[in-house]
């Protein structure tokens, strides 16, 4: 907040969740519980980190603390993963059996959503909820910031080259040592396409202990040759949301790292490329992107995922990518309905 915050000036923030409530492992901050009791809607929006291998175990305690005493409790455009430690199973079940909603993303995430406990009539498959800021028949209009003059800005088409989102983030089951992937798809990218541009950016970068993509980026890069160094750009500093759709569609090509940068240029009608193992990527399934993720850490899967980002792929209508996924965004829209009238 204290970093970014500024970026977002439509924005009132506030300390995370689990600060304000407390947890089993540190206490409230004073008259955080005040304020959970003040609010009139609590809505756990979506992304990934409900799995166990990320011991979301703060998170999930605060959301167990923090729904008896706010009146309407919900579940956006989240992942859930399957939980067998006694206290997840517990506290994340009696979360969700309050749910007046829970918007799921994927389908085994409804599935695990039920087997916690979870009330299947309140269980439904949605989307990622970044989706409803695009639109595919008009890729070129993309969120601003309320730092301009308006709420949406027109695009530059893509201009030819690849994007390249690398990341430190571990996926629990995959090596730690993420500097390596991420120098083995850079390196793999480079040597596929040798007269190519390529620009380095990630959704998750310039704050320190916090996201420092870009320190993985800038070790991968200084393994490499100088010249392949003179290729590549590595964008500095934090990105913020509006950067994010932004550079998303800045290429012809993207291989990514990271969820959101590949579902963002995929929408927009890129053929992006997602190079990740979390079992999140079934978000993908019955769409043309599912062919288009790679799962592999190998110099084969590297070089697979290298060939996929072919900076000469045509433009395509975001449907044609991600079909299924925009589809649901009604059964998002209707749940926000749901829980922002009272339940």
């Amino acid at each position: 907040m204290e970093h970014v915050g500024d970026r977002y000036p439509e924005l009132a923030f506030c300390a995370p969740l689990d600060r304000l409530t407390g947890t089993e492992w540190a206490p409230a901050l004073p008259g955080g519980p005040d304020l959970v009791r003040e609010a009139d809607v609590l809505i756990s929006q979506g992304g990934g980190f409900m799995r166990e291998g990320y011991r979301p175990w703060a998170r999930v305690d605060a959301l167990e603390r923090a729904s008896p005493v706010v009146p309407v409790t919900g579940f956006i455009g989240q992942t859930i993963g399957r939980f067998d430690v006694a206290f997840g199973r517990a506290a994340l079940g009696r979360t969700l059996r309050r749910a007046s909603a829970v918007v799921v993303r994927d389908r085994s995430s409804w599935c695990n959503a039920v087997d916690l406990g979870a009330d299947p009539a309140h269980v439904t498959l949605g989307t990622d909820v970044s989706l409803a800021l695009l639109d595919p028949d008009r890729p070129d209009i993309l969120p601003a910031s309320p730092h301009g003059d308006g709420s949406t800005v027109t695009a530059e088409p893509p201009a030819r080259g690849i994007a390249m989102t690398l990341s430190d983030h571990v996926v629990p089951g995959e090596s730690l040592e993420r500097s390596h992937v991420a120098g083995r798809y850079l390196a793999a990218v480079l040597r596929r396409w040798p007269d190519e541009p390529v620009t380095v950016w990630s959704s998750s970068q310039g704050i320190m202990e916090d996201s420092e993509d870009d320190v993985v980026a800038a070790g991968a890069l200084r393994h490499l040759p100088k010249a392949d160094r003179d290729r590549v750009h590595l964008a500095a500093g934090h990105l913020d949301a509006y950067d994010l759709f932004r550079l998303a569609t800045s290429r012809t090509a993207l291989l990514s790292m990271r969820f959101h940068p590949a579902l963002i240029a995929a929408a927009a009608g890129i053929p992006s490329v997602l190079a990740m193992s979390d079992p999140k990527v079934e978000f993908f399934a019955g769409s043309a992107m599912s062919r288009r993720v790679v799962t592999g850490h190998d110099d084969k899967s590297a070089a697979h995922a290298a060939t996929l980002a072919d900076p000469d792929n045509p433009r395509l209508h975001g449907r044609d990518l991600v079909g299924p996924a925009f589809d649901r965004l009604q059964v998002v829209r209707d749940a926000l309905t749901v829980l922002l009238g009272g339940g």
